[in-house]
């Protein structure tokens, strides 16, 4: 059995700036991790949860009337969190999952699930024990179907005669989120789509998962010293973290670290590349940007799978992502900070059996670009491509991926798709009419080559009345076929082509 230190971390107004000062005890980073930082046990996972591995969280809002113990150094006092929501938002509905504001706290949690290993399932059973995340002790706390891993409530929080905190989180393993329902007006603002307290939730429950502060004076990041709300849920540095301690949003559901589990890209075709992770590129991470994957540390393994329609020539780029800000502690010194050069990685492809590799490549340091070009892939199929890193840190990448096909060419094709049959005929036709035209469209096939049907190196009328023989598929082009009603379209063609030549 674990035990643990009590943490917690305080969001205060602050009463010079139109900010939220948010106050810390500890010097430590947000993208620094040791394993004691993070949930070793909760109610679903077991007591062998370690650094970078997913973790599902249960969490419930305690009911009006539970004693909250005053650990912040307030007085205690009963709940009444469910009474100040309903006064602002309504209270329709029996349970709390009906109330109009329950998404308010669901929401700010599934973000965290949006970017990150971590799952959150809200659990309706609360034992009615006081709210201490003291007691019972860390580590044993939360039970499926009656005691929640994260017990949220709310109460008047006064410290020292000061009526200016917001809220306050104890760390895992045991993560009770207290909101200080003085706070009225901040709290039932509806702007943003009460942003106010959606931040604050989602702040509060970084430090649930075992984020500390962080300063930064050139970004803007979730869990730094001062609020900011002219954004909107984790930043960069902050979903950097989470992965750090519980993966990326890939690793969830037995993760992606053989062929077999591999994520799944989908189909590769020529003119439609593939792409993952292209949205941690600034500090600024919006609402709506999921697309974010990373290798935890030097034991973490990504495979990803694509498939191909066709054989051709394999272009994969490895690029670490992430862009370099100030950063230090709460109160301390700041450092420039690479996120793009935490790790080395290593790009590996591998054939469609999922473990004959097919190329290695790292020749470049940190931060440094991986590039396949031009590998022949001679059958189709599923391959599967693999990222690993030097480092025990968390990188970020982007993985891209494109495919050319080699043209095959049939002749009276027009149209570039290697058969021969009534959609070439208007190509045919409108290439003899106007050749200007026809190179203006962007036709794929240069018709001197593929409308060359007798050979005389031009492409003109002479060669209209074999493309009739070409269509099905016949090579034949010298044979004289039947009539048919393509014969008699191609000589009326002729005919116009004739007429208009003339004039």
């Amino acid at each position: 059995m674990r035990y643990t230190p009590v943490l917690r971390y305080t969001l205060m107004l602050s009463a010079v700036l139109p900010l939220l000062a948010i106050l810390a005890p500890l010097d430590v980073q947000a993208f620094q991790f040791v394993d004691g930082d993070r949930w070793s046990r909760t109610a679903t996972d077991d007591g062998t949860l370690k650094q970078g591995q997913p973790t599902t969280l249960t969490w419930g809002i305690i009911p009006d009337g539970t004693g909250i113990s005053g650990g912040h150094g307030e007085d205690p006092s009963p709940s009444d969190l469910i009474a100040m929501m309903d006064g602002f938002y309504g209270s329709g509905g029996g349970d709390l999952t009906q109330r109009p504001w329950f998404a308010l706290f669901a929401d700010p949690l599934e973000r965290w699930e949006e970017v990150s290993g971590l799952s959150y399932v809200y659990e309706p059973n609360d034992p009615g024990t006081t709210l201490n995340g003291n007691n019972p002790p860390f580590g044993t706390r939360g039970s499926l179907g009656s005691v929640p891993d994260v017990r949220i409530g709310g109460h008047s929080i006064v410290v020292q005669g000061a009526d200016n905190i917001l809220a306050y989180n104890y760390f895992p393993d045991s993560s009770d989120m207290v909101i200080d329902t003085d706070d009225t007006s901040f709290y039932g603002s509806t702007t943003n789509n009460s942003r106010a307290l959606r931040n604050v939730v989602m702040h509060e429950a970084g430090h649930g998962i075992g984020l500390s502060h962080v300063d930064s004076n050139d970004s803007a990041i979730l869990m730094e010293s001062f609020l900011n709300l002219s954004f909107d849920g984790p930043q960069l540095d902050d979903i950097l973290a989470a992965h750090r301690a519980y993966g990326d949003a890939w690793e969830k559901n037995g993760g992606n670290d053989t062929s077999g589990s591999a994520t799944p890209l989908g189909l590769l075709a020529s003119g439609s590349p593939l792409s993952i992770g292209a949205d941690a590129i600034d500090t600024a991470v919006a609402a709506s940007d999921i697309d974010f994957i990373s290798i935890d540390d030097n034991g973490d393994t990504d495979f990803l799978s694509f498939t191909t329609s066709a054989a051709g020539l394999l272009d994969v780029t490895l690029t670490p992502r992430g862009p370099t800000y100030n950063e230090g502690p709460q109160g301390g010194s700041q450092s420039p900070f690479d996120t793009s050069a935490q790790s080395d990685l290593t790009l590996t492809l591998f054939d469609t059996d999922g473990s004959t590799s097919l190329a290695t490549i790292n020749v470049n340091p940190a931060g440094g670009t991986e590039t396949l070009v031009d590998f022949d892939l001679g059958q189709v199929g599923t391959y599967f491509v693999r990222v690993t890193g030097s480092a025990n840190s968390a990188q970020l990448y982007e993985l891209d991926l494109s495919i050319v096909v080699p043209f095959v060419l049939v002749l009276g094709d027009m149209n570039g798709d290697a058969v021969v049959d009534g959609v070439d005929v208007p190509l045919f036709m409108q290439a003899l009419v106007n050749r200007g035209a026809y190179d203006a469209i962007g036709f794929p096939i240069d018709a001197d080559i593929s409308g060359d049907l007798d050979g005389s190196g031009t492409f003109d009328l002479g060669d209209l009345g074999l493309l009739s023989g070409l269509i099905g598929g016949s090579a034949a082009a010298s044979a004289a076929p039947e009539p048919s009603s393509w014969v008699l379209i191609l000589l009326a063609a002729a005919g116009v082509v004739a007429s208009l030549r003339r004039r």
